[in-house]
């Protein structure tokens, strides 16, 4: 195809953003939508080549994919093995076995997918996932491989035909992304059929550039770049992407396909050498760029890094770009270096070789939350950012702090009630996003393991909803799947005490040759970060009892409505109600009764002004209070609390934010006056 500069010009214009975004500069707000001009112009692009191909007899299937092989693999493996060494050096366990995900989606082509459904409760941050940025990539790739077949399957009916035909995929694309951001927004910003519609744009603007050609109009160009621009500085991560809102920007870039003729101001502007050479290298800057970020914020173990640190890493962003553009890039698309047959065959090695590293990135330490429990079982602390904490509270099951009469179970908002809270020595199992699944697992097996003569459990509003993505517990979901089956199959409280899950599985501590070369690699294995740090912004337990760190405690909350619509959606947007928890739930409680230990249902408070939102915007939550009360009253149990914080005499500094109270909150709770 002819070559226009401004295209590598507009390709500098989609990475600059993206980079600065990702930096964490806050004028560059909206610099997520870089990735959005990128789908425009790949989809543009693509469709010029392969259309034209197809125009002149000459396309082949074998061929188009070489040509994407050649393109995308060789750096994009590269930066990953790099990754790679450096994860082994710099990451915990549990990011690196995130890491090791990670490279599963790069090797299948399905980063999106990965990132999708590992998307969770208190998930890192961006900052810190060297190779988040992939997903965006998995997107093109799934369209490189689905979209030719079309064309080449739809081309005897004409191009006429295939425009209204990509038209109306199109149209439907955007209006399952608009329905998507209300009802599923983590999938509607990840997967393919929500993000086609931009790729579309593109294919659409290549249509109409084949038939009418690249038109000269100083206006809409220059509004094709405004639109861009304004997007960059005025967007950020509240607007719904992608959504209506993607359109700006999207349509700014096709503006400037159709009309920045070359003697245009904008094909004039986007032409400049600086700009032309950074689009030329703007793939491998874009793949560098995140993991030098993110690994620089693991190992100063902060996420905000001073301005200098930040530029001097887009600078070296650049560096590395321009050398592995010059000889990785380039080299690889020769065809006298590369042939077909080794192409393929040096892109499936690499790709499988890719894909073993994650393997045993993800399994080497498998079995760290088992040799921790055991080694913390005698007391100390253990923060919960250095490791999966449903599989450390299982373990703590096998390894138990103590012997205990008293189990509390919740989410995040229960881990404030300790031993001192209740006046006795507890065991609080409670974990992050807690389902009714969670509860199943850990107070059927604590039940029969510890022998409590009384059990608390959080009564938190989404453990009734259907649409609450189930919680996934290590080792695999076995846990959870035997104490389901074993509740459902009727009354067991006849059944004895040893008949439980632990006694019948023999736990592994995470020992072999790769533990021992990650343990070599990865100098810093304490398990008692400084405040502060990275892993000091979660949470950390002492016996058993969960409390926010110091970094937290010293935070300040202020009366910015945007601080609190978070706990509004949490878990509850969209709300469908789940019969079937309920009645897991239910019979949870008429087995613990069976077995004559005391229950207790907790409900925590919410910030002040938390509340008054759900009081006056929410009116789930206060139903779900209630059914709470009624299945309370039904069930003939305790209920204590109340998620209004006046009721229970709870003010605005005794929370942590919007959703979370201190211990101070809590013990008014279980301890009313």
């Amino acid at each position: 195809m002819k070559y226009r500069a401004e295209i590598d010009g507009l390709r500098a214009v989609a990475v600059v953003p993206v980079m600065l975004f990702h930096a964490g500069f806050e004028f560059f707000s909206g610099g997520f939508v870089g990735v959005d001009v990128f789908f425009v112009i790949s989809g543009y692009l693509i469709t010029t080549i392969i259309t034209e191909d197809l125009d002149n007899q000459r396309f082949s299937l074998v061929s188009f994919y070489e040509r994407r092989a050649r393109r995308i693999l060789p750096a994009l493996l590269f930066v990953s093995f790099v990754s790679l060494v450096a994860a082994w050096i710099i990451m915990n366990p549990l990011e690196l076995r995130k890491f090791g995900n990670a490279l599963y989606g790069v090797a299948s082509f399905s980063s999106n997918i990965v990132f999708w459904r590992t998307q969770g409760y208190f998930e890192d941050a961006i900052e810190i996932n060297p190779l988040i940025h992939t997903w965006s990539l998995a997107v093109e790739e799934q369209y490189y491989v689905l979209f030719p077949v079309f064309l080449l399957l739809a081309w005897r009916f004409g191009k006429h035909k295939i425009f209204w035909a990509v038209t109306f995929f199109a149209l439907a694309s955007l209006a399952i992304s608009e329905w998507g951001w209300r009802k599923y927004p983590v999938p509607n910003f990840y997967l393919a059929p929500t993000r086609a519609w931009e790729l579309f744009a593109g294919s659409l603007a290549a249509f109409i550039v084949q038939k009418r050609g690249i038109q000269a109009n100083n206006p809409l160009s220059l509004l094709g770049i405004a639109a861009i621009a304004i997007t960059v500085v005025a967007y950020d991560e509240s607007i719904p992407f992608p959504s209506i809102y993607t359109l700006v920007p999207v349509l700014g870039v096709v503006l400037i396909i159709l009309f920045a003729g070359k003697e245009t101001l904008a094909a004039k502007v986007l032409s400049v050498r600086v700009m032309v050479a950074i689009g030329l290298v703007s793939y491998s800057a874009y793949l560098w760029h995140q993991p030098l970020l993110a690994f620089t914020r693991l190992y100063r173990v902060e996420l905000d890094l001073p301005a200098a640190f930040k530029i001097l890493i887009l600078i070296l962003s650049l560096s590395l770009a321009y050398l592995s553009w010059k000889y990785i890039e380039t080299p690889f698309r020769n065809r006298a270096f590369l042939t077909t047959k080794r192409v393929f065959w040096l892109s499936l090695c690499c790709l499988v070789l890719i894909g073993c590293a994650g393997y045993l990135s993800k399994s080497i330490a498998s079995d760290y939350e088992r040799a921790l429990a055991k080694q913390l079982s005698g007391s100390d602390y253990v923060y919960f950012a250095n490791l999966d904490e449903r599989a450390f509270v299982a373990a703590r099951l096998y390894y138990p702090l103590n012997e205990t009469r008293t189990l509390v179970m919740g989410s995040s908002r229960a881990m404030q009630i300790g031993s001192a809270t209740l006046g006795t020595t507890i065991q609080n199992l409670s974990v992050s996003g807690a389902t009714v699944d969670d509860y199943i697992a850990f107070v059927g097996e604590g039940t029969v393991k510890l022998r409590p003569s009384h059990v608390y459990l959080g009564a938190d509003p989404w453990q009734f909803n259907k649409l609450t993505r189930p919680s996934e517990l290590l080792p695999g979901k076995s846990l959870q799947s035997y104490w389901q089956r074993r509740l459902a199959a009727g009354d067991q409280s006849q059944w004895s005490d040893q008949d439980r899950y632990f006694s019948s599985i023999r736990l592994r501590d995470a020992t072999g040759p790769l533990w021992g070369l990650y343990s070599f690699l990865h100098a810093d294995m304490g398990i008692q970060p400084v405040d502060g740090k990275t892993e000091a912004i979660a949470k950390r337990a002492y016996d058993g009892f969960m409390i926010y760190s110091e970094h937290l405690e010293k935070a300040k909350l202020t009366d910015d409505r945007n601080d609190f619509e978070g706990v509004l959606n949490y878990s509850m947007q969209p709300y469908r109600y789940d019969a079937s928890a309920r009645e897991a739930f239910v019979t949870l409680i008429t087995w613990l009764k069976a077995r004559g230990v005391d229950v207790t249902l907790v409900l925590s408070p919410y910030h002040p002004i938390a509340y008054k939102l759900m009081a006056t915007e929410k009116p789930i939550f206060m139903e779900t209070e209630a059914a709470f009360r009624k299945l309370a009253e039904d069930l003939q149990v305790e209920i204590l609390g109340f998620y209004n914080p006046k009721t229970v005499g709870c003010n605005s500094s005794e929370f942590y934010d919007g959703m979370h109270p201190k211990e101070s909150c809590m013990r008014k709770v279980v301890s009313p006056r």
